[in-house]
């Protein structure tokens, strides 16, 4: 069915309201260093820890945004990845003592590669535009000029039938919320891998979702987030892992 020129620019803005990024993003070198705990790793594996660095070029997070409202069927789910993580990972021979550090440079998202949308099987194809009007709103939401990093601090809580449970503090726009998420573990003394989900909000972290049309369209709280991580071991290393 043919659609008017006024509402079609009308379904185009309302479009440009849902938060994503785009794939003009500044350089890394353009951020400060990713605020990682880099002294006590390195003191640590010196100690004989495995401790291993997240290997950005092979780890992966993606974060599933939806939309919500009346007008949401104007509108798409996005698909806003990181593939810049940084961190490092503490594996002692008691695993009280496991920790893990990392950083996601804020700036550095990209949104809607076609690969991710296919691997989040989402059925509608937004525009160009649509991409790089979201990233401007995303933007405005959270503020990497001001937060230019999310960091996240993790611990063993519990481990059952060899499946860790982490203790995991998310800090995104200066508000840290803790979280407690299963994990599947891969280790050997030389490589790790770790993989899982976790569903956050933007309420959560004090922050409003962008809408248009009086929220009639707007991105849905809840925002659901993958990922795939993987690190190689620093130095060799003492502690028994398997």
């Amino acid at each position: 069915m043919a659609t008017r020129p006024g509402l079609r620019r009308l379904v185009v803005s309302l479009s440009l309201a849902l938060v994503a990024c785009a794939e003009h993003t500044p350089a890394v070198d353009e951020l400060s260093p990713a605020p990682l705990p880099e002294a006590s790793y390195s003191a640590a594996a010196q100690a004989g820890a495995c401790v291993y660095r997240i290997l950005p070029q092979e780890s992966l997070v993606l974060i599933h945004v939806g939309r919500a409202g009346a007008m949401q069927r104007l509108g798409h789910d996005h698909v806003i990845a990181s593939e810049d993580v940084e961190g490092l990972i503490e594996i002692g021979a008691d695993s009280s003592s496991w920790r893990a550090d990392l950083a996601v440079p804020l700036r550095n998202l990209i949104v809607d590669r076609p690969e991710y949308r296919q691997r989040l099987d989402l059925d509608t194809e937004p525009s160009d535009a649509d991409i790089a009007g979201t990233y401007t709103n995303m933007l405005k939401v959270i503020e990497p000029a001001l937060y230019p990093w999310a960091v996240v601090h993790a611990r063993i809580a519990s481990i059952d039938a060899g499946r860790p449970t982490l203790s995991v503090s998310i800090t995104l726009h200066g508000v840290a919320v803790e979280y407690l998420l299963p994990v599947e573990l891969d280790i050997d003394a030389t490589r790790l891998v770790v993989s899982g989900r976790v569903n956050i909000s933007h309420s959560a972290f004090g922050l409003t979702p962008f809408a248009a049309a009086g929220g009639l369209l707007r991105v849905a709280d809840e925002l659901d987030v993958e990922f795939r991580l993987v690190g190689h071991v620093v130095m060799p290393c003492q502690s028994s892992v398997t």
